[in-house]
Formats: C-alpha cells, sequence, structure tokens
C-alpha cells in the first residue's frame, strides 16, 4: 500500500480544504494509507535553531521521508501561500545535516501534488507560487499547478459548501496521476 502524506492549509474548523482533503482520501483508500502533516505545528524556521533541529521540525521530516508523495490541499491568502505552509516547507527544504555540502533535504526528490479550493480565482495564486517553491527546493511536483475549485457565496455567507460532481471527478483524475507516478 502506498503512503501519501496530506498537508492542509487552513487550520480554520470546517476548512473548505479538510473537507477536499476528506475528500480526497476516501477516494484512494482502497491502494493509499493516508497520514496528514499539520504545518501550524512547526515554529517559524530560524537559522539559529536549525541544529539541532526543533522536535516537531523531526517529526515532519520523518513523516515526508516515510511517504511516497505529498499532497497539498491549500487556500490562498492575498494571492500567495499561507504563512504555515511557506514555513513547513522552508523547515523541510533545509540541509538534514550541518555543513552537508551537497544540501540533502528531506523533500528533495520527492513528489507532491497541489489542489485548493477558494474565491472566484480558484488558488490558481497561491497554487502558481507553491509550484514554483517547490520546483526551486528539488521537489518534483505532478499535475502542473494541480486543481482549484471555487466556493460559491453561501459558503462565504454561511460556510457551508456543497462540492459537485465535478470535484470529485478531478479529484478522481488527480488520485490516479498520483496511482501511475509512485
Amino acid at each position: 500500500m502506498k503512503k501519501l502524506l496530506f498537508v492542509v492549509g487552513s487550520k480554520r474548523k470546517g476548512s473548505f480544504n479538510r473537507q477536499l482533503s476528506l475528500m480526497a482520501k476516501d477516494i484512494v483508500s482502497q491502494w493509499a494509507e493516508v497520514e496528514y502533516l499539520d504545518p501550524y505545528q512547526l515554529p517559524f524556521m530560524d537559522q539559529d535553531c536549525e541544529f539541532p533541529a526543533p522536535d516537531p521540525v523531526d517529526v515532519a521530516r520523518k513523516a515526508v521521508s516515510e511517504a511516497d508523495m505529498i499532497w497539498v490541499f491549500t487556500p490562498e491568502y492575498n494571492h500567495q501561500i499561507p504563512g504555515a505552509v511557506k514555513n513547513m516547507f522552508d523547515w523541510l527544504s533545509r540541509p538534514l545535516q550541518q555543513g552537508d555540502p551537497n544540501m540533502v533535504s528531506a523533500v528533495k526528490g520527492k513528489k507532491a501534488i497541489l489542489t485548493g479550493v477558494g474565491g472566484g480565482k480558484r488558488t490558481v495564486f497561491c497554487r502558481t507560487a507553491l509550484k514554483e517553491l517547490l520546483e526551486f527546493i528539488s521537489m518534483e511536483v505532478i499535475d502542473g499547478e494541480g486543481r482549484g475549485f471555487s466556493l460559491d457565496r453561501r459558503a462565504f455567507t454561511e460556510g457551508i459548501w456543497e462540492p459537485g460532481e465535478e470535484v470529485v471527478a478531478e479529484l478522481k483524475e488527480q488520485a490516479e496521476l498520483i496511482k501511475k507516478s509512485v
């Protein structure tokens, strides 16, 4: 059984991106084990405390090393990556060993795929920036900028989102891409 590491970029109770991740978890449940990595558990990146790494960073690195792929589900904050997600990848991109001339990191060579739900632009700015970041830190991003979904007004006013069949279909397409890649 393959192992997928899910990262949800929203801490909000009732997060629509967490809902997406739960739908995806159900889709892959026949062939993959899913573990969640909470980016909000990591301290702010600080080179003064990098070696030895703080315990939450070690936990995150171990989870990444054991995963076949990372699937990021994230909203977009001011056309950008949520700070906790960016901070997590900053930590994960750092060398595992002090002074390593090869800069081997927990994410170097790891595969990732991106999905997000948000406003009318479907998280395109965040997913574009995230793809660029992940490629810069030597990750392999499959499905390009991934898939984005737009929330309707009811989601914003009442906190209720009822994703349609097109959302499920696109998550299934991404799951198939993962299955072929791992």
